[in-house]
């Protein structure tokens, strides 16, 4: 049975851009495949409207220039008439970041994808320095840029009619909502993404949104398991950021869309 709850219209092609979040890092299925936040979305919206074809060309790790490059050429060649793009951690991490260049590479991309005429998604980003034993003055810092960066999103959203979701408020200090390397959201985190969205473009809360788990996945209290994280998670997470690009296998690197059904 086709539930259409209030949605009002139908959308028959949904392209997803971004890096790590939108590929789904954090909620892995039981073969190691990352599902993620926008193929739930993708899959409720295909429930509740009866079908919808959806490429996912996210890919993990890239800055929003390599975004921008790498995958706006496909999507626009694929005419779709739903967009999502959440980009900027990568950024955002990196020490000699021009954050004016950032912010003209994020309008040019929703310039792009807007030329399709497609609906945009977009999204504010969380602070992971909420749930990260980092240094006061490091915390402090990235806190200020995120800030600047997140104003320029809500700005640059409103100015082209995109829906911009405001996961900086969703995420903030909830630590059911990340995953053990407290970088990448959890299944639940990744649900609530999804779930959010929905609600955003359709006006229509899920029907079966994802338990919220009894304990957060990892605890980071205390010396001894804030060094463990930053030697068996955030160095290694480092190493990777400013190293040699990684190749990574990804269903998403295909520009062709999936039919859901």
């Amino acid at each position: 049975m086709i539930y259409r709850g209030h949605m009002n219209r139908r959308w028959t092609k949904f392209v997803a851009l971004g890096d790590s979040l939108t590929e789904g890092v954090g909620d892995e299925d039981e073969t190691g495949r990352p599902r993620g936040w926008a193929d739930r979305f993708a899959e409720e919206i295909a429930r509740r409207q009866g079908g919808l074809r959806y490429a996912n060309l996210a890919v993990r790790g890239l800055v929003t220039a390599e975004v921008l490059t790498t995958q706006v050429p496909a999507a626009v060649a694929l005419r779709p008439d739903l967009v999502s793009a959440i980009v900027g951690m990568n950024d955002l991490v990196r020490p000699n970041l021009s954050l004016r260049t950032v912010l003209r590479d994020y309008d040019t991309l929703l310039d792009q994808v807007g030329s399709t005429g497609a609906t945009i998604l977009t999204a504010t980003l969380p602070d992971p320095g909420a749930v990260l034993p980092l240094p006061p003055v490091v915390r402090s810092r990235f806190a200020s840029r995120l800030s600047r960066f997140n104003d320029h999103i809500r700005g640059s959203a409103r100015n082209r009619r995109a829906h911009c979701l405001d996961l900086a408020r969703l995420a903030d200090g909830d630590t059911h909502a990340w995953s053990a390397d407290r970088l990448h959201p959890s299944p639940y985190g990744h649900q609530v993404v999804a779930d959010e969205f929905l609600a955003l473009l359709t006006g229509v809360r899920s029907d079966r949104p994802e338990p919220r788990p009894a304990d957060p996945p990892h605890e980071l209290a205390g010396l001894a398991p804030s060094l463990r994280w930053l030697t068996t998670t955030a160095a290694p997470w480092l190493r990777r950021q400013f190293g040699a690009p990684v190749s990574v296998p990804n269903r998403a690197k295909a520009p062709d869309y999936l039919a859901l059904t």
